[in-house]
């Protein structure tokens, strides 16, 4: 996996410390002035990741079809290319750490693995508002989030989101999600036939990690805990949105 920049030129980009409050941001440039925005805690920021804290209940924007509903409920190509509006939602379920790497193509988020469930449906569950909160367990069941590389900004980090993920379970257990969302995308025209390509071959970079084992599955972040002193942070005061399901 190749970095954005050298190494020495990421060593000296401003660093946020354990406990401060970031915005994590996905721009869509099918639907351009709508967010999916996360406030989040940084647990770790330096020139090789950043580990940030998304904790349940967190309120977020996202986004919705223009009549409210959930991008979920439109068929086909239409789930992309169908009219949105801004939503306000809360990250429901347990919280998940999610590890940002320079020049990476992919985020990988750790949800806790609960006795009988696999990632794919804890993921799911959360993704869809639907989860329940359970007792603290190992995050060591992993959702693999292709993207953009990520960007810096002064309150946050910016990425676009890629449509196809693929879900590890804690023994290592790998399978795409998402190849059908990633066919109606493109027929959509979010994204061209090279593009889908190159969100492939991220794909399969990414499955090249997840079968060395490398950083950051091989991170002591299954066994993360956040500080109970830490403040839930929020959006910004002049986030709007035009429906509320929060």
């Amino acid at each position: 996996m190749s970095g954005a920049g050298s190494q020495d030129e990421r060593a000296d980009e401003p660093r946020w410390r354990y406990g401060d409050q970031i915005l994590w941001t996905y721009t869509n440039p099918a639907h351009p002035g709508l967010y999916d925005q996360r406030p989040v805690t940084v647990i770790a920021d330096d020139e090789n990741h950043l580990a940030v804290w998304l904790e349940s209940g967190t309120r977020m924007l996202h986004h919705v079809l223009a009549d409210g509903s959930g991008i979920r409920t439109a068929d086909g190509p239409a789930r992309f290319g169908a009219p949105r509006a801004q939503g306000l939602k809360r990250w429901q379920g347990p919280g998940i750490v999610a590890v940002f790497q320079p020049g990476a193509a992919y985020s990988v988020w750790f949800f806790e693995n609960r006795e009988g469930q696999t990632t794919e449906a804890a993921s799911s569950e959360t993704a869809s508002s639907e989860a329940s909160s359970s007792t603290s367990a190992r995050r060591d069941s992993f959702y693999v989030n292709l993207e953009e590389p990520f960007t810096r900004f002064d309150r946050g980090i910016l990425t676009s989101d890629h449509v196809l993920d693929v879900v590890v379970d804690s023994d290592g257990t790998y399978r795409l999600k998402d190849e059908d969302e990633l066919e109606f995308a493109r027929e959509a025209g979010m994204f061209s036939d090279e593009k889908v390509a190159r969100i492939r071959a991220a794909a399969d970079a990414a499955i090249d990690d997840i079968r060395a084992w490398a950083f950051p599955f091989d991170s002591d972040y299954p066994g993360f805990q956040p500080d109970p002193d830490w403040p839930m942070p929020d959006l910004p005061a002049e986030a709007t949105w035009d429906f509320d399901a929060s």
